[in-house]
């Protein structure tokens, strides 16, 4: 089975009827005659969508949508709503309450199909986002209500027509309704769909005659980068089921067949960018959340997670190009008597002068990277000995040029640093493990503290200094 679809209508005939439409594209389908037996159904089953009539015995759509918001596990199950009278504000009355869509009888078997394709597409995509949250740790942001206007103002939304006379119809329209910024473009000049800055949302218009150039369009925008993440509200003619199926099974994210009725469509744009609005911190919340996870959160750089995966690409690259590369330990010399003579602040204010300095040395290729307390890892790709030696040289002067200056400290702080280097070789590469060049690196940076800190090794003593 797809999944499974709860269907609630009074009309046995019409459920039925349903049933036969959806079990024959393999769902399975439980019914419900009212919003008493929905409650009943929905106490031993989680459904992946519900289909409801817009107006039942004990309530209405509304209501069906108000109870999945209630509990935690229907909170992403859509609802979309069968409109039997064509009425207008009872549409509108259900899209407002966060109803996914209303369409109207008789049901036409390619349009319901297809946009149930495209709303449990939405909901698996927001589901796996939520996972990909908590395998981060993100934190839970709350959800954001429907009738909060402000987030929304800041909006941008494209209008795509065949003339550009239609689109500043459309446009005033729109504003009467809309509480975001609107701009026109044609479906022959939509080069600013591309660029910066990228519109939250567009509409797209599919009339009869442009309906092959739109739906082009609206697989190109989901396949693009700079607008796979962009709103799209298509506009087929009413009388067009095809391309309004044909439109979200090309990844529009709405459609509206009712015609252009600008308080409907403000109303499905509030909708879609509320959503998206919490898509879009989800997403920023894992990337913040994995960024904190691959980075010392003291100075900034890279740490121990992030620098070993780094590391292993960069030698299976060298394993295959034959290109050498430098891998370098180092180590601040003396650090534990900062930390003795004047606390542990002012070694940290240390090391964040430190990373700033040495980060200032590598080339946006190369990486450096936080091991230890006071311990660096650098690989630089492509080097070869005489470029490391050069390279380590410069992180030492870096280092020891210039005393280091804290607040509340009177008198500037001298350090300096000892550097062990390992130049991966073709040998290297074919022998040695990411972890055997990072000891190695270890017993070169050991050398250099034996020979007297402050200086660079590629010897292979044995680790005595510490």
């Amino acid at each position: 089975m797809q999944g499974t679809i709860l269907v609630i209508d009074g009309v046995s005939t019409n459920r039925i009827a349903l049933k036969v439409q959806l079990a024959d594209a393999f769902f399975d389908v439980v019914q419900a005659g009212d919003l008493k037996e929905m409650h009943h159904k929905l106490r031993i089953c989680t459904p992946d969508l519900i289909i409801t009539a817009l107006a039942v015995s004990d309530g209405t759509a509304c209501d069906v949508k108000s109870a999945t918001q209630r509990e935690e596990r229907l909170r992403n199950v859509p609802v979309i709503a069968v409109d039997a009278k064509g009425c207008t504000t009872a549409r509108l009355d259900a899209l407002a309450a966060g109803v996914e869509d209303v369409i109207c009888h008789p049901i036409d078997d390619l349009v319901l199909h297809a946009r149930i394709r495209s709303l449990l597409r939405a909901r698996s995509a927001k589901e796996e986002l939520r996972l990909q949250r908590d395998a981060a740790g993100a934190m839970r942001h709350s959800s954001i209500e429907f009738g909060q206007m402000e987030p929304l103002r800041a909006a941008t939304v494209a209008l795509v027509t065949e003339t550009k006379l239609m689109g500043r119809n459309w446009k005033k329209a729109l504003e009467e309704f809309a509480p975001f910024g609107l701009r026109c473009h044609d479906l022959t000049d939509i080069r600013g769909l591309m660029s910066a800055p990228v519109p939250d949302a567009i509409v797209i218009e599919l009339n009869p005659d442009t309906a092959g150039l739109g739906l082009r369009l609206v697989a190109d925008l989901r396949a693009r980068a700079a607008t796979r993440q962009s709103i799209i509200v298509a506009l087929p003619d009413q009388d067009t089921p095809e391309i309004a199926a044909e439109a979200l099974d090309r990844g529009a994210h709405d459609v509206v067949q009712s015609g252009f009725n600008p308080a409907e469509l403000a109303m499905r744009l509030r909708a879609q960018l509320t959503q998206k609005l919490q898509e879009d911190r989800l997403r920023a919340s894992i990337h913040s959340e994995l960024k904190a996870a691959s980075s010392d959160m003291m100075t900034g750089l890279h740490n121990r997670r992030y620098a070993m995966p780094f590391l292993d690409r960069v030698l299976q690259d060298a394993r295959a190009t034959g290109e050498s590369f430098a891998l370098m330990v180092a180590d601040l010399d003396h650090f534990k008597q900062v930390n003795d003579l004047y606390g542990h602040p002012v070694g940290d204010a240390v090391l964040i002068e430190t990373a700033a300095r040495l980060k200032m040395m590598i080339t946006p290729k190369d990486l450096l990277a936080r091991i230890g307390g006071e311990e660096f890892l650098f690989v630089l790709p492509g080097q070869s000995a005489s470029d490391a030696a050069k390279s380590a040289a410069d992180f030492c002067d870096a280092i020891n040029e210039r005393p280091f200056r804290v607040a509340g400290i009177d008198q500037p702080i001298k350090m300096t640093i000892s550097v062990g280097a390992v130049i991966g070789s073709t040998r290297q590469m074919r022998d040695l493990s990411a972890a055997d060049l990072i000891a190695k690196a270890d017993q070169a940076l050991y050398a250099a503290k034996n020979a007297g800190r402050n200086r660079v090794s590629v010897s292979k003593q044995s680790p005595v200094a510490a």
